[in-house]
C-alpha cells in the first residue's frame, strides 16, 4: 500500500539578517539615527528613546532623556523599530568578546513576540525596588500590563540545550522566585536557534490510596502472614495463591499471585518489623505517604509514574524522576519533558533539601497564549 501523502505547511523559521527589519511597520523617511557609545554603554537619544522606553519598555531612561540599551535591545531595535546598528561589524566584533549575545538576542526576540514585556536585569527601573536574583536575566510583564504601572509576573533565565544542569540551585533559584509570588520561567536555544519556553514549578502529589497508617492489627497481621510466604523471584518476590491482598498499593496480581517489585518488598519488610527506613527507600516512602501508586516508568524514560487512584481508573498524572537519575543536561531535560508531555503527564524531578523532598517540575508553555 503506498504511503498517503501528507498536506501540511512547515513552521518557518526566522534567520534573522542584519539589515532587514521583521516587522510590517514602515520605516521612517529619514532614517533613525544608530545608538551612540559612551561610558562603556550604548544610548539612543531623545524623542527616539522617550518612545522607545514609554511604548516598549525598551533601555533605561537616563537624566538626560536619552536610553541606555543592552546589547540584545540593540539587536531587537534593529529588528523591529528600525535602528541601524552602531556599524556594519559592531555585532560580529562584539561576538568575539561576548558570544552568548548570539542566544541572548535570539531568545530577546522571542520572549517579545508575543507581545510581552520582557526587561534585563541590569534595567529594571529602581522604583520597583525588586530585590533581583543573581541568576535571574530578566524580568517579563504580561501583554495587557503597563510596565511603569504594574509589577512584573516572572523571573527569567536561559541556557543552551548542551549547558548542563545543576538540579539542587534550580530548584533554589524557583523556590526564590515562588517566595516574591512571581512564575520562574528558563528558555532554552538549541544549535538550531530554535527557542523553547518552560515553567518551573514545583508540585505536591497526592493520592487516595490506603496509607500504612490507616491499617488495623488484623490486617497488618494478614500481610505479615503473606508477606512470609514469598518466594524470591529476580530482585523482587512472588507471593503464591493470594486471597484478601489488603494493600493494592504494592505488588501486582498474576498469576494468582502477587508479584511486589525489589522497593516494594523492602519497604513492606521495614513496616512490617518497624525498622529504620534505609536512606535508598527515603523517596519511595515519602511519595507512599503521599498517598500516590507507583508503577515502574521505564517505558517513559523515567523510575516512576504515579496514580491518584487505582491502575484501572485514571492514567497516571506524573512521571517521577530522582535527581540522581534526572538529565545532565538541558537537551535531555526537554527531550524528557517533551515525552512526557506527549503522554499528557507532568515530569517531576524528585529533590531532597532540608529534610524535605521537593518535586520540581517542567512545562513547556508560551507566554500569555497558555
Amino acid at each position: 500500500m503506498a504511503r498517503q501523502n501528507r498536506k501540511f505547511t512547515p513552521r518557518q523559521r526566522t534567520t534573522r539578517p542584519f539589515g532587514a527589519s521583521l516587522t510590517s511597520n514602515q520605516p521612517p523617511v529619514q532614517p533613525l539615527q544608530p545608538p551612540s557609545h559612551r561610558d562603556g554603554a550604548w544610548f539612543l537619544e531623545p524623542p527616539l528613546s522617550s518612545r522607545l522606553y514609554q511604548k516598549s519598555g525598551l533601555g533605561k531612561m537616563q537624566s538626560d532623556e536619552s536610553i541606555r540599551l543592552t546589547p540584545e535591545e540593540i539587536m531587537f531595535c534593529h529588528w523591529h523599530r528600525h535602528v541601524p546598528l552602531p556599524s556594519e561589524t559592531w555585532f560580529e566584533e562584539l561576538v568575539t568578546t561576548d558570544p552568548d549575545i548570539i542566544a541572548r538576542s535570539i531568545i530577546f526576540d522571542t520572549a517579545r513576540s508575543g507581545g510581552e514585556i520582557l526587561i534585563p536585569a541590569q534595567n529594571i527601573p529602581e522604583k520597583w525596588n525588586i530585590d533581583l536574583l543573581d541568576s535571574t536575566w530578566a524580568l517579563r510583564w504580561n501583554r495587557e500590563h503597563i510596565f511603569s504601572k504594574q509589577s512584573p509576573v516572572a523571573h527569567v533565565r536561559w541556557a543552551w540545550t548542551t549547558d548542563q544542569i545543576d538540579w539542587a540551585e534550580m530548584l533554589q533559584w524557583t523556590r526564590e522566585v515562588h517566595s516574591r509570588d512571581m512564575v520562574a520561567e528558563f528558555f532554552v536555544i538549541d544549535e538550531e536557534m530554535d527557542v523553547t519556553m518552560y515553567l518551573l514549578g514545583i508540585d505536591q502529589p497526592r493520592g487516595n490510596q490506603l496509607l500504612w497508617g490507616s491499617f488495623s492489627s488484623e490486617q497488618k497481621e494478614h500481610l505479615a502472614s503473606l508477606w512470609g510466604q514469598r518466594i524470591a523471584r529476580g530482585t523482587g518476590w512472588f507471593i503464591p495463591r493470594v486471597k484478601n491482598w489488603p494493600w493494592d498499593s504494592i505488588g501486582v496480581e498474576h498469576l494468582s499471585g502477587r508479584h511486589l517489585r525489589h522497593e516494594e518488598g523492602e519497604l513492606l519488610s521495614v513496616l512490617l518489623s518497624d525498622l529504620e527506613l534505609p536512606k535508598e527507600l527515603q523517596l519511595y516512602n515519602d511519595l507512599m505517604s503521599r498517598g500516590v501508586l507507583l508503577r515502574p516508568g521505564f517505558k517513559f524514560g523515567s523510575r516512576w509514574r504515579a496514580y491518584e487512584t487505582p491502575v484501572g481508573e485514571a492514567h497516571a498524572p506524573w512521571l517521577v524522576q530522582p535527581v540522581e537519575l534526572a538529565p545532565s543536561t538541558w537537551e535531555g531535560a526537554c527531550l524528557a519533558v517533551r515525552l512526557s508531555e506527549g503522554v499528557n503527564k507532568t515530569w517531576l524531578c524528585a529533590l531532597l533539601s532540608e529534610d524535605t523532598w521537593f518535586y520540581l517540575h517542567m512545562q513547556r508553555w508560551l507566554p500569555g497564549r497558555n
